[in-house]
């Protein structure tokens, strides 16, 4: 009888961090199905095992070496399908989304590891949905029923004791600015503040959860700003800033200082953030990305007269 020595990692790392075994696999598989993939008598497939691995913050890629010639193809189609959402090839995307739904109703396995890959296509449609203008209300009904299809009793608003996915934590990440976007601040901070809580509590030394880390302080530090908690606005951003120094993530990083920029100059700390507007323009610059240098520089003289011109 073959032996699969990964459900030894598996279960070491969950002991560890003291969490049972319907704790870890709520909602991608059953407790009986977890334990014998710990006890090595049961292959794990790749989405379960993943997800598995996600939610104990163990982010390295040993997955591939537990992938059915099928689940290769799937694999390969959905990381086709997150390579046209990132760079916003959203056409392409929905032709990729249609090819993966053909696959999965052709699929000859009907297990979680399926429904963690249909969580993900409900996702990118929800993604598509927005590129297209559709109604706040219509993506939210989407996002929504993504995140309940492993997390069922997710009430819109808290996460309760649970652990998440990469996946998860990204589907709630814009369920909070769908609520932002239809003028529902409360429940998008409350929820925002919910997964940077999450996130801190858990590794972040990862690339994966880093991105989402920073994505969520972001959004968390804009809307605090609109919301005129100017203070709290300007903790956020220096948390973030530190946070990419620390680790070396530039991503988030103009952004994040052009955030702190407004909230100094709403403090009327004009000289200070000035410098942030500089630093923000010429990263952005560096970065190639001129055109949101030029927006960023328009807006600074343009809401809090500060010239940024070089």
């Amino acid at each position: 009888m073959a032996h699969y020595a990964v459900g030894s990692l598996i279960r070491e790392a969950r002991e560890r961090q003291k969490y049972s075994q319907e704790e870890l696999c709520y909602g991608i598989c059953t407790p009986s199905t977890l334990s014998r993939i710990e006890n090595g008598v049961q292959a794990p497939g790749k989405r379960i095992l993943e997800s598995l691995m996600q939610r104990l913050g163990i982010v390295d890629r040993v997955y591939n070496s537990y992938l059915s010639r099928e689940e290769m193809e799937r694999y390969e189609t959905q990381e086709k399908l997150t390579r046209c959402l990132a760079r916003k090839e959203y056409g392409k995307a929905e032709e990729v989304v249609r090819i993966l739904e053909e696959k999965l109703q052709k699929s000859s396995r009907k297990d979680y590891s399926l429904k963690l890959e249909e969580q993900y296509v409900c996702f990118a449609r929800a993604l598509i949905c927005k590129n297209r203008g559709e109604s706040e209300a219509h993506i939210l009904e989407r996002l929504l029923a993504a995140i309940r299809m492993t997390l069922p009793d997710f009430d819109g608003v808290h996460i309760r004791a649970r652990l998440l996915t990469f996946h998860e934590i990204s589907i709630l990440n814009n369920i909070g600015c769908a609520y932002h976007a239809m003028g529902k601040l409360w429940p998008a901070l409350q929820l925002l503040f919910g997964l940077k809580e999450y996130i801190e509590e858990h590794t972040v030394g990862g690339q994966e959860l880093s991105v989402k880390y920073l994505m969520i302080l972001q959004n968390l530090s804009s809307w605090m700003g609109q919301a005129g908690h100017y203070k709290e606005a300007l903790e956020l951003c220096q948390t973030g800033i530190d946070f990419c120094v620390e680790y070396g993530k530039l991503h988030a990083f103009p952004m994040l200082l052009c955030n702190k920029a407004c909230a100094l100059a709403e403090l009327g700390q004009f000289d200070v953030s000035k410098e942030s507007f500089y630093q923000s323009i010429a990263l952005f610059k560096a970065m190639s990305q001129h055109e949101r240098a030029e927006q960023i520089r328009k807006y600074a003289e343009t809401h809090y007269g500060i010239s940024c011109c070089q």
